[in-house]
């Protein structure tokens, strides 16, 4: 069996693994000859994840369309062309018996090319209002999943089913480990304990969050220990601007910041998490960890906004507009979710109750029988 993952980003790039693992799972129950697997993108994201998968990958060109004003926009439609071109040979070659698509500009060449080849198409969608990318591919897909119920009146009605969101395996808790950090909660009542504070910034970081967190160091670490996961590329800027902050605070060593990473351990350690309003929802949601979403204030279809408004609506994060992301506010609703242990543990029950787990093996379970199928 041969199947070709796509999609663009840290946050389609993931999901795509998660499936991927289940796959492998899927075809050694069933003893089907174990798959092959590709993943098609204009970038490689992580090698690293890639090798451990066993997943091959082919750098697909890929034109990406700007909403505001961008020379690159002139450009695109070539990049797009010589991809669909591209993706079009190599699928021939390859000939899959499906292609599992997360979106993104640099999935449309290979979705495109796949239904020219009368290739079987599964897309997933992991916002709450899809991306142009998978409303316009939507139409030629076989089979359409999603992470939020809200996405599936955009999407024709007899190929939809709401799956949740695709997680790969190392950033889900174990039984042992979620009672784990259930128990060590109600240590909290009982003594006065310092609280974990994760901020998270997703694969790129995320400056203005960063910067903010920065502003605010010395007042949090009073109170907290704080947990700081950051871009790569930002990596010697927070190491320099943190040491400048923190020289002769007492609390520095209260202070840890990390590239992207495994960041179940860090999820393990965490009592509250400041995040954009992506993908990461869920493994938060997964672990019963309250957050405070900044969404993006300009998102296609506005649906950083949207996902984060589904979040809070259930009770389980606290939304601060862009707009609104001052200390103050910030601070303030820090300590108000912290001061009411009875709200707090309100919020984590709501995010565990809210997550819908096995997305990931439903559609493995899927794909393979779509594959064997198609290659029948």
């Amino acid at each position: 069996m041969k199947i070709v993952l796509t999609g663009a980003g840290g946050g389609h790039f993931y999901p795509l693994i998660a499936v991927a693992e289940r796959i492998r799972q899927e075809v050694l129950q069933q003893k089907i000859i174990d798959a092959e697997m590709y993943f098609f993108s204009d970038q490689i994201y992580d090698e690293t994840t890639l090798k451990e998968n066993n997943i091959s990958f082919i750098k697909i060109p890929a034109g990406k369309i700007t909403v505001y004003f961008s020379f690159q926009n002139f450009l695109s439609p070539i990049l797009a062309l010589m991809g669909f071109l591209i993706s079009l040979v190599r699928l021939f070659i390859i000939y899959p018996d499906l292609v599992f698509a997360k979106g993104g500009y640099s999935s449309f060449p290979v979705i495109l090319a796949a239904k020219c080849l009368f290739i079987p198409v599964f897309i997933h969608e992991s916002d709450s209002v899809p991306g142009r990318t998978t409303k316009l591919m939507g139409h030629f897909a076989q089979r359409i999943a999603v992470s939020y119920a809200a996405a599936v009146k955009y999407f024709d009605i007899t190929k939809i089913a709401h799956t949740g969101q695709p997680i790969m395996k190392k950033y889900l808790p174990t039984a042992k480990l979620l009672e784990e950090k259930l128990e060590r909660q109600k240590e909290y009542a009982k003594e006065n304990i310092r609280r974990n504070i994760l901020i998270l910034g997703g694969s790129q970081g995320a400056e203005k969050i960063n910067n903010l967190i920065l502003e605010n160091l010395p007042t949090l670490l009073e109170k907290y220990n704080v947990i700081h996961q950051v871009g790569q590329n930002n990596l010697s800027k927070i190491k320099i601007a943190s040491e400048v902050i923190l020289k002769d605070n007492i609390q520095k060593e209260n202070y840890h910041y990390f590239a992207f990473d495994n960041l179940a351990k860090y999820y393990l350690q965490s009592d509250l998490c400041i995040t954009r309003a992506g993908s990461t929802l869920f493994e938060l949601s997964a672990w019963g960890i309250p957050s405070i979403i900044i969404p993006i204030a300009q998102s296609n279809g506005d649906h950083q906004r949207q996902n984060a408004f589904l979040f809070a609506g259930v009770g389980c994060s606290v939304i601060i507009e862009e707009i609104n992301f001052t200390s103050n506010i910030l601070l303030n609703n820090i300590d108000l979710i912290f001061s009411d242990q009875k709200k707090y543990i309100e919020m984590q029950n709501n995010n565990l109750k809210s997550f819908k787990a096995g997305a990931a093996e439903i559609i493995a379970k899927e794909i393979v029988k779509i594959g064997l199928s198609h290659n029948s």
